[in-house]
């Protein structure tokens, strides 16, 4: 619950920061941003950082980490997001 909680603050930071980003929704662990581009195109820049996102339809990012994941993860996911989506 404490990781969900976490997960959500800061994917919640990222969609006030960048207005590419039209939604955030989901619940605990699983959380979801809905965003105004191709999700796909950021899924494909984000791979080539190191980080693994799971699309749904064409423009939904989706996060299902591991139920071990720590603080630390999520920080460095948010930095490699926050760094791409300043391009859009």
């Amino acid at each position: 619950q404490k990781m969900g909680e976490y997960l959500w603050e800061r994917l919640e930071w990222l969609k006030e920061k960048h207005s590419c980003i039209k939604e955030h929704r989901g619940l605990g662990l699983m959380q979801g941003l809905e965003l105004f581009k191709p999700a796909g195109e950021i899924s494909e820049k984000a791979l080539k950082k190191g980080l693994i996102l799971i699309t749904a339809k064409a423009n939904v990012l989706r996060f299902v980490p591991p139920l071990v994941i720590e603080e630390e993860h999520v920080d460095i996911m948010i930095k490699i997001l926050d760094g791409i989506l300043g391009g859009y």
